[in-house]
């Protein structure tokens, strides 16, 4: 190698440390701050309150973030090409949404939801784990190409994003395809991903459920059966 390809390799992996510090440290500071948000896990309104506030922690960093990256994020309003996906969500954020759900809309929006919900449980529930990876489930909550709960959204469906449509379309036409590219951009992932990881073990720190859902599968529970919650509040796991 030339001494100036060396000098340039050296620059990138001292970067590349840099980097990875970073996110360890906020790591950690995004996982304290939730955990003491959200107290011991026993009651509702502080792991809400905490839940909320990290949303908009997290939309504020990839807002700011976004406006330093390469590629220009080219997700807006009416693109729900994602909005098929399996949405992977912690039972805070179950139960938070439905708290928003509950409280803002009409008693007709919400027989509709309950009927969407059923209909997309009865698809996923047809669907080994493989195959609904790669299956378009349209979210319940989607109504005409947007998200009806938009503000109580999932940290997941806040962190997902694009820097090519065209992608998106391709994977939602082909959705078994293996070769699309992932259009995320890499430092804006990582940084997202990061703060949603710190923000699970916060959570689940105070031995609060830790497990992962597919929204699709319990959106119908916790809208019908307030056991679910308790259960949830008690300690044990929210959904079987």
């Amino acid at each position: 190698l030339s001494i100036r390809r060396q000098r340039q390799m050296c620059i990138r992996d001292r970067s590349q440390d840099a980097f990875q510090q970073q996110l360890k440290a906020a790591y950690q500071q995004e996982k304290q701050n939730v955990s003491e948000q959200c107290g011991d896990g026993t009651k509702f309104e502080p792991i809400v309150a905490a839940t909320k506030s990290f949303y908009q922690k997290l939309d504020e960093t990839i807002s700011g973030a976004a406006m330093h990256i390469d590629n220009n994020v080219q997700c807006k309003k009416d693109c729900s090409y994602c909005c098929y996906f399996r949405v992977d969500v912690s039972a805070n954020e179950v139960f938070t949404l439905v708290d928003h759900i509950e409280s803002t809309f009409s008693k007709p929006q919400l027989e509709q939801l309950i009927q969407k919900a059923i209909d997309s449980k009865k698809k996923v529930g047809m669907l080994s784990q493989a195959k609904r990876i790669v299956t378009n489930v349209a979210c319940p909550l989607l109504e005409e190409g947007i998200c009806s709960a938009y503000k109580a959204r999932p940290s997941m469906c806040r962190k997902v994003h694009s820097t090519d449509v065209n992608t998106c379309k391709k994977s939602y036409d082909n959705p078994e395809a293996a070769d699309v590219k992932n259009a995320e951009h890499p430092v804006l992932s990582a940084i997202t991903m990061t703060m949603l990881t710190a923000a699970r073990d916060g959570f689940s720190s105070n031995k609060s459920d830790a497990s992962i859902y597919d929204l699709n599968e319990v959106l119908l529970m916790a809208l019908e059966d307030k056991k679910y919650k308790k259960r949830w509040l008690n300690g044990k796991k929210a959904f079987p």
